[in-house]
């Protein structure tokens, strides 16, 4: 019994850095980077690529599969669910509910192929009559897992897309993505935004429905980079975002 995480690339390590802070135990991590980023793939190859994806976590182990990304969750969720019946697939979709704790619009910073999915129109639906601002947000997830740890030009880009919101009756910021994560203290730090993100609420729910074996071994992260010429990066990576132990799988 094992706990996978499935992302594009490392915005994912940061629901397993979440979890880590929880509980103790041996998890996967499958960093798709030869398929990344989610967003400029179509629907359909996403889908079925999944699915390839799943089959393989699940030959290794894995009986709850962690979509760490909103794209994949967006898209595939319920086909996987479909699929494999037997395994517990846990989401990651933006943090829209929470943000209507607070007054004012709301910009939600996540990539077009999430925004394009009825999943997060549905999310949508729960507005109180308030407007929800969706900018541009297609090459943040590159340039963060292009240059991470130093994300300085996401960090511009970032700049470009949320200054003109500074003084408007926008007041708190979506977190839509999870490679995103790594830019929310910047935000924070920066400006004046409520900022919300869903991964706190997506460990709560692994912790909900994971199996008590899941917890039982020693902390240690698995990690997996579909470019192998990468995989050594990946680890230092991992490593640096969890603090915990990690080796290849």
């Amino acid at each position: 019994m094992k706990i996978a995480f499935l992302d594009s690339g490392i915005g994912g390590l940061c629901v397993a850095a979440k979890l880590f802070e929880k509980r103790q135990g041996e998890f996967l991590y499958y960093a798709d980077s030869d398929y990344m980023p989610y967003g400029a793939l179509t629907e359909n190859v996403l889908r079925n690529h999944l699915k390839k994806v799943s089959a393989k976590l699940i030959s290794l182990g894995a009986t709850v599969i962690v979509l760490a990304c909103n794209t994949a969750t967006a898209v595939a969720i319920d086909d996987l669910r479909e699929e494999f019946p037997q395994t517990t697939f846990v989401g990651t979709e933006p943090a829209v509910k929470p943000a209507l704790c607070f007054d004012g619009n709301v910009i939600v910073l996540a990539t077009p192929l999430t925004l394009r999915q009825k999943r997060f129109s549905r999310l949508l639906a729960s507005d109180d009559g308030r407007r929800f601002i969706t900018p541009d947000c297609g090459r943040l997830a590159y340039l963060i897992e292009r240059d991470y740890p130093d994300i300085k030009e996401a960090s511009q880009l970032v700049d470009e897309i949320l200054e003109p919101y500074a003084d408007s009756d926008a007041k708190t910021v979506v977190i839509g993505c999870t490679h995103y994560t790594y830019l929310e203290e910047y935000i924070k730090r920066r400006y004046a935004f409520n900022v919300v993100s869903g991964t706190g609420g997506v460990v709560r729910q692994i912790i909900r429905v994971a199996d008590k074996g899941c917890f039982s071994s020693p902390s240690l992260l698995r990690v997996y980079s579909g470019i192998s010429a990468e995989q050594s990066v990946l680890q230092d990576r991992a490593k640096r975002v969890c603090n915990v132990e990690v080796a290849p799988f």
